[in-house]
């Protein structure tokens, strides 16, 4: 029988340590591997990353010892290692900084060190991410802290090759509200074909006419997902990596209620032309675009659709056209609306669950050929990064959240659903999670028969799910187009 585990481990400490010690442990652990190269301030959250794994009974053996190594039985020597921060954005327009929007470098570091003692001088290490299209990936390293964390391995790990890789193929600059879009072609992607192990098999080609992704062109996601093919576009890292080490920042979401493991994974993808957001139109005639039907919001979409195909096609001036005339359509529907959910950003979206679910059974049964397979590929493991979480218009616009908390698990279902809880959300009603749950096909997500919380904390240690309730909330507030879907008081 096979027991899925989640560790959270709670300090209310509120803070991350500074990258001036190159987020260095400040305790001298008898495993830590690089003992001359210790902080002077405290750093509670290596601590913490370390204790997630001992409470998680991890080389339980040896604990306490200069044998312990906690990931040895996750990863082996000449392994190549992916660990997958989510890195979405470089700046918040909330105003409320960066250490709510992506997971920081600090929680980052004790993982790669534990990774580096379990390869025992052989393997690879990369640490990457798709973050959004408009990103400035150099200045999210350079001022995040990821550059420094790079820093400190240079010259000290051997024959371990460790990089930070930008998995993007696709990069948009706003010029003028318009996106520019450049195409490296850097090929780093392996295409893959899902076919009737995709949660959109089945559907009709006037359903997959109507998959949507904000700022693309809706003609090359037809070419993507139709009725004769379900594919999308891999990192080749990703693929060819033995481990997975799945590293989410935990926060609400606009379109998916909450992003956490499953969520975090569909920064696999190189190509966001491949990944269904939303569906075009209103809910009851198909879509979940928005709620309502109204033909202004139909005009509005169709605008969208032109400007994105203007854009791709580099008729800028065009695109900016468009732009003024969805401009005026937005304005009529916000004087005469009474809901104005827009791109699938509300509780009804039924698509983004469905390319969620897809891209988790990717990670765990795609070979390194991307080739679908019956049994899963690569070692699995969870560390998350909760010490300041977002709320509010997450995933780009987060309010701060100050949680504490540092949770790793080993399955993504168990997983999402224990945080999804703790922050306060009605897991019945976010369909990424029970969509994960219940995926069609032969390709499953939840492989575990019982499942169980460990925790530092008494509200949370030895708990199940079912006994998980408000008491043991840290209620987060949800996005605008989630509020009636969050609590289930309401």
């Amino acid at each position: 029988m096979k027991e899925a585990k989640t560790v959270i481990i709670k300090e209310d400490k509120y803070f991350y340590p500074s990258s001036e010690e190159w987020f260095r442990p400040s305790e001298k652990y008898p495993e830590y591997l690089f003992k001359g190269c210790l902080a002077s301030d405290e750093n509670h959250v290596y601590r913490m990353v370390r204790e997630s794994f001992h409470v998680m009974g991890l080389d339980a053996e040896n604990y306490g010892t200069g044998k312990w190594n906690p990931l040895k039985g996750i990863v082996k020597p000449g392994d190549k290692v992916v660990i997958k921060p989510n890195l979405v954005m470089d700046h918040n327009p909330s105003g409320d900084g960066t250490e709510c929007l992506y997971t920081q470098p600090s929680v980052v570091a004790p993982v790669i060190d534990y990774v580096l003692l379990a390869l025992d001088g052989s393997g690879e290490i990369v640490v990457g991410d798709a973050p959004l299209q408009n990103c400035d990936f150099n200045e999210l390293v350079k001022t995040g802290g990821y550059g420094r964390l790079l820093q400190f391995y240079a010259g000290r790990t051997g024959k371990v090759k460790i990089s930070l890789v930008d998995f993007r193929e696709l990069k948009t600059k706003v010029v003028g509200n318009v996106n520019h879009q450049k195409v490296s072609g850097k090929n780093s992607g392996i295409v893959v074909h899902l076919g009737e192990e995709s949660e959109f098999y089945g559907k009709t080609d006037e359903y997959y006419r109507r998959l949507r992704v904000t700022n693309y062109n809706p003609q090359i996601m037809f070419g993507h997902h139709n009725s004769k093919r379900q594919d999308y576009y891999v990192n080749r890292d990703v693929l060819e990596a033995d481990v997975i080490i799945n590293m989410p920042k935990p926060k609400t979401h606009r379109k998916a209620g909450v992003t956490i493991s499953l969520k975090n994974m569909v920064g696999i993808n190189s190509r966001k032309e491949y990944l269904p957001h939303h569906t075009a139109g209103a809910r009851q005639k198909g879509g979940d675009e928005y709620l309502n039907a109204h033909p202004v919001k139909t005009i509005k979409s169709m605008l969208y659709d032109k400007r994105n195909v203007a854009a791709s096609e580099k008729k800028y001036m065009m695109a900016k056209w468009y732009n003024c005339l969805i401009k005026m359509a937005g304005l009529i529907i916000k004087f005469t609306q009474k809901d104005t959910f827009w791109e699938g950003s509300w509780y009804g979206n039924d698509t983004i669950s469905r390319t969620i679910a897809d891209l988790n059974k990717i990670i765990f049964y795609a070979d390194k050929q991307g080739h679908i397979q019956k049994d899963k590929q690569r070692e699995y493991l969870i560390v998350a990064d909760m010490v300041i979480s977002g709320e509010g218009e997450g995933p780009l616009m987060p309010s701060r959240k100050d949680v504490g908390m540092i949770a790793a698990g080993d399955n993504p279902v168990f997983f999402d659903k224990v945080i999804a809880k703790i922050m306060g959300a009605d897991v019945r009603r976010i369909p990424s999670l029970w969509r994960a749950e219940q995926c069609k096909g032969n390709l499953l997500l939840k492989d575990y028969d019982s499942a169980v919380v460990l925790s530092n904390d008494a509200r949370w240690n030895n708990k199940t799910f079912k006994m998980l309730g408000k008491r043991e909330a840290i209620p987060y507030k949800p996005t605008d187009g989630w509020k009636k879907a969050w609590d289930r008081r309401r």
